[in-house]
């Protein structure tokens, strides 16, 4: 589905309050109330929107720690690894990724404990589980990605090669990056002239 800026703005103001009204939609958007429920439909009917949730804030209900699981799956596996997830009260959210771990859980719990016995008793014991590592979440921050990043920003992400791959940030010092730009000029430079 193409979607075009009033799609987009509708997008965003359903993301901040997916219990407007049509008609306050409409109004918002400035069109009309019709248009306003056509788009909002076709945007349904075409897996644009998924669903309308409430966003629940997990200490409130008991789930005061939260931690990345990342697994490395037993490649034979795959399918009993992912038949065994729906198993998981404590699971939030799945990924399967690129680099070191083949996957990586985010699960919530009522505490360390409780997020121990999921990964070194109940984890452990799947036989598509080769390893964990846990990592623990200190302090969490919801963000929503911007709509409007276009098809620009992925076909150059796209071209350069790093749309699949992974990608590591290590901050250097100036002069540790200094020495190595001057040996990557040595390196360029033709034979006669180092």
């Amino acid at each position: 589905m193409d979607l075009d800026e009033t799609h987009v703005r509708m997008l965003e103001i359903l993301r901040d309050n997916g219990r407007i009204s049509i008609a306050t939609l409409s109004e918002e958007l400035g069109i009309s109330r019709s248009n306003a429920y056509t788009r909002y439909e076709s945007l349904v009917r075409n897996g644009v929107i998924r669903g309308v949730h409430a966003d629940i804030d997990p200490t409130a209900v008991g789930l005061n720690v939260a931690a990345m699981v990342f697994v490395t799956v037993r490649q034979s596996q795959w399918s009993d690894f992912r038949s065994r997830l729906s198993t998981l009260d404590e699971l939030e959210s799945f990924t399967v990724m690129t680099g070191e771990h083949d996957a990586m859980l985010l699960v919530r719990g009522s505490g360390v404990a409780a997020i121990h016995d999921l990964v070194a008793t109940r984890l452990a014991q799947w036989p598509s589980v080769k390893a964990t590592v846990t990592v623990f979440i200190m302090d969490e921050m919801a963000s929503n990605v911007s709509l409007r990043m276009g098809a620009s920003t992925s076909d150059t992400l796209q071209q350069s090669g790093e749309r699949y791959g992974m990608t590591r940030f290590v901050r250097t010092s100036d002069e540790r990056a200094k020495s190595a730009e001057n040996a990557q000029n040595a390196r360029r430079a033709p034979r006669g002239t180092r």
